[in-house]
C-alpha cells in the first residue's frame, strides 16, 4: 500500500507519521497523482493545530499541499488525456485530502500542468507562494510602477514571491526583516529597500525611504503588535492587507491611531490566497510569464528524503540563514 503523512493529534509536526493505506480511486472531477514532490508551508503547521481559516479534518487526516507529480487516474468528467501529465497542485480548500503522500487526490480546478523548465523540486515550489503574491498585490493592491510596497516577513516565500512579482511590475518595495543578516539576502532577491523592524526608528525610516510619501500597500503576515509599527508611515489611500497573524497578540488602536488611518483613508483587508481558487487561470498566465522571461523563478532553501519529514519540520522551525521553500522528495 501507498505511504502518506497523517495526522493522528492535533499537535503540529509532532502528530504526524508515515501510514500505509489503500490507493484511492479519484471521486468525480478529480484526479489521482503519483507524487514526486511537495512543499513544507506554516499554514499547514496552523492546520495541524487546528489554529487555521480550513477546519481540522477528522483524525487521523491527511496533509499538505503544493505538490508536484504525474496523474495515473482521473474520475468522471475529466478527460482521459490528462492521464501520464506531470502537473502541480494550485491552492485551494483541500477538504478531506491532502498531498503529502505517494498519491494524491485533487479536484481538476485545482491543477496546472507543471512549467516545462522546471525540475520536479522546482515545480512544486512556485505556484502555492506565487498565486500569494499575486492576488495580494495584483488584484487586492492594484498595484503599478509607482505604487511603494512595504513587505514584511519579506524573507518568508511569499514575501520572496512578493518582490519578485512587484519588480516585475517596476514597483518599489520596502522590505522588512527582524534580522540584520538578512539584508544581503533580500537584496540579491532584488529588495528596493531593507530595513530592520526591531529598529526604534522604524516608522520614520519609512517615510525617509520613500522621500516623506509613506507607502501605499502593507503586504503584512505578521499583525498585532507589528500593525502598530508600521501605522504612521502609511500615504493616503493607503491598503492593508492582512493574510496572517505570526504575531497572536492584539492590535490595540488607540483614538490617535484610529484618527491616522481616517486621515490618511487607509482600507484593512483580510487575504486568503484560497478565496481566489476560481481565478487560478489569470494567476498562472502571468506567473508562466514570469518564468518565461526570467522575471519570476524558483527558490529552494533545502530538500529532505519524505521519510525524513520530521527533520524537515525541525529545520522549518529553525533559525535559518538560507531561505525558500523546503521540500520533501519521494522516489517511486
Amino acid at each position: 500500500m501507498p505511504k502518506v503523512i497523517r495526522l493522528h493529534q492535533p499537535t503540529g509536526a509532532d502528530g504526524l507519521q508515515i501510514d500505509d493505506i489503500p490507493l484511492t480511486d479519484p471521486p468525480e472531477n478529480t484526479v489521482r497523482i503519483r507524487v514526486s514532490a511537495c512543499c513544507l508551508n506554516w499554514g499547514d503547521v496552523d492546520y495541524m493545530q487546528d489554529n487555521y481559516t480550513q477546519t481540522l479534518a477528522d483524525l487521523p487526516a491527511r496533509i499538505g499541499h503544493d505538490s508536484v507529480g504525474v496523474v495515473d487516474a482521473v474520475g468522471n468528467n475529466i478527460d482521459s488525456s490528462w492521464i501520464g501529465k506531470r502537473v502541480c497542485s494550485l491552492p485551494y480548500f483541500s477538504g478531506p485530502y491532502g498531498e503529502h503522500g505517494e498519491f494524491a487526490i485533487i479536484h481538476h480546478d485545482s491543477i496546472v500542468e507543471a512549467y516545462k523548465d522546471f525540475s520536479d523540486i522546482e515545480a512544486a515550489s512556485v505556484m502555492g507562494q506565487y498565486t500569494t503574491a499575486y492576488f495580494g498585490l495584483i488584484k487586492q493592491g492594484n498595484i503599478n510602477k509607482d505604487s511603494k510596497i512595504l513587505i514584511s516577513a519579506a524573507t518568508s516565500t511569499a514575501g520572496i514571491a512578493a518582490i519578485k512579482i512587484a519588480n516585475m511590475i517596476g514597483a518599489t518595495t520596502v522590505c522588512t526583516t527582524r534580522d540584520k543578516d538578512n539584508k544581503s539576502f533580500l537584496n540579491e532577491m532584488g529588495a528596493s529597500e531593507v530595513l530592520i523592524s526591531e529598529d526604534e526608528n522604524f516608522p520614520s525610516m519609512i517615510r525617509e525611504v520613500t522621500c516623506g510619501d509613506g507607502v501605499d500597500i502593507v503586504f503584512d503576515p505578521i499583525n498585532g503588535r507589528f500593525f502598530n509599527q508600521y501605522l504612521y508611515s502609511l500615504a493616503d489611500n493607503a491598503k492593508i492587507i492582512l493574510y496572517g497573524g505570526i504575531d497572536d497578540s492584539t492590535v490595540e488602536l488607540d483614538l490617535e491611531a484610529q484618527l491616522e488611518l481616517t486621515k490618511r483613508n487607509a482600507t484593512l483587508r483580510f487575504f486568503s490566497v484560497q478565496n481566489y481558487a476560481d481565478q487560478m487561470d489569470e494567476a498562472v498566465k502571468f506567473i508562466e510569464s514570469g518564468f518565461d522571461n526570467g522575471d519570476l523563478m524558483p527558490v529552494i532553501d533545502k530538500t529532505f528524503a519524505f521519510e525524513d519529514f520530521q527533520d524537515a519540520y525541525a529545520y522549518m522551525a529553525s533559525k535559518r540563514k538560507t531561505y525558500g521553500k523546503i521540500v520533501l522528495t519521494i522516489n517511486q
